[in-house]
């Protein structure tokens, strides 16, 4: 643990992590004294923790009743698929001025260990993988406050129980997943911008695709 970070943050990345991995999903209620436990703090650091990732839209602090990981809700879904679409397109955009072989190895990399983890029916290691991979091209957009904007809309995106299910129609949906992963790295390195930005917008940021969350 960084001793020259506050507690609270330290806390506030250890629930993340549970979210992360599964441990906790939504509507699973956060009890204070698990992570007081868990990692032999406080309540005061934890509590302000909880308030912080309830503030970013991690958890709802219900009124005496306590923290619960932020459910689904498939309306609100669509309105911010059509929010992210948009402006991940536009940092795709803004991106392909900046990446350099080095990161397109590493883009094409993690597409490549994407299929391994389908092929092994790993969905949540699939998970994982697809986070850091439009998180990498996010992140080489150059533009931070664009990238803040788009980590507070996905913050929507909990984790969900479905990403462990080992269906074959969920498999079919990674997969396809997956190919559009393939088509904005190939529409990347061939600076075709405005196909870029069309695709990720109407493609694979379709609203059609928000019962699934396999972005």
């Amino acid at each position: 643990m960084d001793q020259y970070r506050p507690l609270n943050d330290h806390v506030y990345e250890y629930i993340i992590a549970l979210i992360n991995d599964g441990k906790i999903t939504a509507g699973d209620r956060v009890s204070e004294q698990m992570i007081c436990d868990a990692m032999g703090v406080s309540r005061t650091p934890v509590r302000e923790a909880l308030i912080k990732l309830s503030d970013d839209g991690y958890l709802d602090n219900e009124l005496r009743k306590g923290f619960r990981v932020h459910g689904f809700d498939e309306q609100a879904a669509v309105e911010i698929f059509q929010i992210i679409g948009p402006l991940e397109g536009q940092a795709a955009c803004l991106a392909a001025q900046h990446l350099t072989d080095s990161d397109y190895q590493q883009l094409q990399f993690l597409i490549d260990s994407m299929d391994l983890a389908i092929r092994g029916g790993l969905l949540s290691q699939y998970d994982q993988l697809q986070r850091k991979f439009h998180e990498y091209f996010v992140s080489r957009c150059g533009n931070e406050r664009l990238i803040s904007l788009l980590q507070q809309q996905k913050r929507y995106f909990i984790r969900r129980e479905h990403v462990s299910n080992h269906s074959e129609r969920m498999l079919e949906i990674v997969r396809s997943a997956n190919e559009d992963h393939q088509k904005i790295v190939d529409l990347l390195k061939d600076h075709k911008l405005d196909e870029l930005f069309t695709f990720i917008c109407n493609v694979h940021w379709n609203s059609s695709k928000t019962n699934l969350v396999t972005w």
